[in-house]
C-alpha cells in the first residue's frame, strides 16, 4: 500500500472519529469521555505494543528514559488531556465543520511555540501561512448564512465554542512541540508508538486525579460505567478511529512519506469533514465553508512547505 493512500486513511479515520466523539459528548459531556477514551486507548495501545514487538508490560515502563517521561508525560497532558478536553467541547457547541476547521491552528501554535521554546526559525513565509489560516477560520465564524446552517443542524456560534476550539488547537500544537523534543533529547530516539504510549499514560492518569481531587470522579464514571444514553458504542468506536488507527495509521504513513508530504494530506481534515457532516447531521455544505476551509488548508500547505521556498 502507497504512502499516499495510508496518508489519506489516516485522515479519513480522524475525520470520522470526530463524529462519535461528537455523539458522545452530547450525551454525556466532555470531562467523562475525554478521561475513559484516554485510558480505553492506552490499554489497547499497550496490547499493540505488546503484540507486535513481544516486549512485556514491565519493560513498557522500564525501557524509556527519564526525560522521555517528562517532555512525552507533559505532551500527553497538555495536548491529549487538556486539548482534547477543549477540542470535544468545541465539536459539541459549533458542531464537527467549524470545530474540526480550528484544528487547522495547531500547526501554527506548534511553529510558534517552536520559535519560543525550541529556537526553531521562523521566516516570513511562515507567518504569511498564520495569517492566511486564521483568515480562513475568521471567515466561516462570521460567515452568516453559514451561521443559519449550523443552526438548523443544531448547532451555535458559541463564545465559549470559539474559544475553546482556539485553545484546544494551541494545546495540541504545543504538545506536538513537546513531544518532538522528548523524542529527539536522547541520541536513542524511542520509538514512535511507545512514545505515544506514554503520552496516553500520563494523560489518563492527570485526567482520573483532577477527577478526584475535584470530586467529580464519581460524576464523571457514572454515565461511562452505566453506560448512559448508549455512550459506550460511541466511545469505543471514537477511540478506534482516533487515537488507535488514526495514529498507527499516521505512524506508517511518515515512514513511507516526507514527513511534509504525509501532513500536508493530514491538513485535509476539514474537507473530509464537510460531507461526512452532511450526512451524520443534515448540516448544508455553504460556499462560504468551501471556501474557507481551502483558505485555512492553503496556510496551513505555506506552513508545511515554508522551508521548501
Amino acid at each position: 500500500m502507497s504512502g499516499e493512500l495510508i496518508a489519506l486513511i489516516t485522515t479519513l479515520c480522524w475525520s470520522l472519529g470526530i463524529f462519535p466523539f461528537t455523539e458522545a459528548t452530547k450525551r454525556v459531556g466532555a470531562a467523562p469521555i475525554n478521561q475513559y477514551r484516554l485510558l480505553l486507548a492506552w490499554i489497547i495501545m499497550s496490547l499493540i505494543l505488546i503484540l507486535s514487538s513481544g516486549i512485556s508490560f514491565i519493560h513498557l515502563f522500564s525501557n524509556p528514559q527519564p526525560m522521555h517521561y517528562l517532555f512525552l508525560g507533559l505532551s500527553g497532558v497538555i495536548g491529549f488531556t487538556i486539548g482534547d478536553y477543549f477540542s470535544f467541547t468545541s465539536f459539541k457547541l459549533l458542531g464537527p465543520k467549524l470545530g474540526s476547521l480550528y484544528t487547522t491552528f495547531a500547526p501554527g501554535a506548534a511553529l510558534s511555540i517552536g520559535f519560543l521554546v525550541l529556537g526553531e526559525k521562523v521566516n516570513w513565509i511562515g507567518i504569511v501561512g498564520i495569517l492566511i489560516t486564521v483568515g480562513g477560520v475568521i471567515w466561516l465564524t462570521l460567515s452568516k448564512k453559514d451561521k443559519a446552517a449550523a443552526e438548523s443542524a443544531g448547532f451555535q456560534r458559541d463564545k465559549k465554542g470559539i474559544a475553546f476550539g482556539i485553545l484546544g488547537a494551541l494545546c495540541q500544537g504545543t504538545g506536538l512541540v513537546l513531544s518532538k523534543y522528548g523524542m529527539d533529547y536522547y541520541s536513542d530516539k524511542i520509538p514512535t508508538m511507545h512514545a505515544v504510549w506514554i503520552r496516553l499514560l500520563f494523560a489518563f492518569s492527570i485526567a482520573f486525579i483532577v477527577s478526584f481531587f475535584l470530586k467529580r470522579f464519581i460524576s464523571n464514571s457514572k454515565p461511562i460505567l452505566s453506560n448512559q444514553n448508549n455512550v459506550l458504542p460511541f466511545m469505543l468506536v471514537g477511540t478506534l478511529l482516533g487515537p488507535i488507527a488514526g495514529v498507527t495509521c499516521s505512524l506508517y504513513a511518515i515512514q513511507k512519506l516526507e514527513v511534509a508530504v504525509a501532513q500536508t494530506i493530514f491538513a485535509l481534515l476539514p474537507i473530509f469533514v464537510l460531507p461526512v457532516n452532511l450526512f451524520v447531521y443534515k448540516e448544508k455544505i455553504t460556499i462560504q465553508s468551501v471556501f474557507a476551509c481551502i483558505t485555512a488548508i492553503f496556510g496551513v500547505l505555506i506552513l508545511i512547505w515554508r522551508n521548501k521556498f
